[in-house]
């Protein structure tokens, strides 16, 4: 039995590949910057780094006074020298947040011209002093994909075959209960491809350590934090984690007061909210884990709050409120 072959969606596909293929032309040579040769040849300078040294100067002195203050804890009174501490802490803390957001942007920089004299260097090319060739290239590409595409979609023999009723859908598709790939984690990939490149990048080893806490990985999440306390014992996610895995190794009690000192000095040490009341929850103290998990939820971003944690407190305290008061 003859078919007659409906040559028109094939056309009309064609038609259409072409057109695109001529605003796609006309688009990028407008769009097209001019480079001048004197340009090519002399990049913009690399940014200077006097203002990160200069924050690194004023960090690493405030950890200086931090150490000596440390050594005289004896020479002053104790709620002077905690009082101090304290400021001592936040102001390097602070220092640090500065210096590294300083480092990041100058490296963002060198990379914005780095990238830009790479772009400049593969200018030189056939293409690139010919440019009409290469949109004349593009088109017909552009016109035989959108060609293929129409003859595949006016062919009956890539039409779609459906399996019988109750095998649920097309002949060579998975089906449910096949085997299935397990599920990657995108955010410890990055971090940890973030720590391979840098090793030094502090926020990088203790973003990863806190990720690995949070995945139970503790025995992994340890060298990593050992890590972050050589390149920094005052930063402040590192003595979060740190203070976990004391923890972990028995010590719950020093572990809570430490996350609970950590969380009411330290902004940024929201998370350690989080770890102190499920520490109390844990010891069955379920007041103090209400009082911790809320200052969790009040403080630390929407978007690194677990699902239905603040619905989960609300109930907790619905609880409390209705139970007897213990003596």
């Amino acid at each position: 039995m003859n078919h007659e072959t409906n040559w028109l969606p094939g056309l009309l596909m064609l038609a259409a590949g072409v057109v695109a293929a001529l605003v796609f032309l006309f688009t990028s040579k407008r769009a097209a910057p001019v480079t001048k040769p004197a340009d090519r040849a002399n990049p913009e300078p690399a940014p200077a780094t006097a203002v990160s040294d200069d924050l690194e100067a004023k960090y690493q002195r405030l950890l200086g006074e931090l150490k000596e203050h440390i050594a005289n804890k004896h020479l002053v009174p104790a709620d002077v020298w905690e009082r101090e501490h304290a400021r001592l802490e936040q102001a390097a803390a602070a220092a640090l947040r500065e210096r590294d957001g300083a480092k990041h942007e100058a490296l963002k920089a060198q990379a914005r011209l780095e990238k830009k004299a790479q772009d400049a260097a593969k200018d030189t090319g056939f293409f690139a002093q010919h440019p009409a060739v290469g949109g004349a290239l593009v088109g017909g590409l552009v016109v035989a994909f959108f060609a293929y595409l129409g003859m595949s979609v006016s062919n009956p023999e890539n039409a779609r075959v459906d399996g019988p009723p109750g095998m649920g859908g097309a002949v060579g598709s998975p089906q449910p209960g096949g085997p299935r790939q397990p599920q990657a984690d995108p955010k410890l990939e990055a971090l940890a491809s973030r720590v391979q490149a840098d090793p030094d990048d502090i926020e990088a080893v203790t973003g990863l350590a806190m990720h690995l806490i949070s995945l139970q990985s503790f025995n992994e999440a340890k060298p990593l934090l050992a890590r972050a306390a050589l390149l920094d014992p005052y930063h402040v996610r590192g003595r979060v984690g740190r203070a976990v895995l004391r923890a972990v190794d028995g010590d719950v009690a020093g572990a809570q007061s430490e996350l609970e000192r950590l969380g009411a000095n330290y902004p940024e040490a929201y998370d350690a909210h989080l770890y102190a009341g499920l520490l109390a929850l844990e010891q069955n103290d379920e007041r103090r884990a209400v009082r911790d998990l809320e200052l969790y939820v009040n403080t630390a971003p929407p978007s690194e709050q677990p699902p239905m944690i603040r619905a989960e407190v609300e109930k907790m305290k619905a609880e409390l409120a209705g139970a007897p008061q213990g003596p």
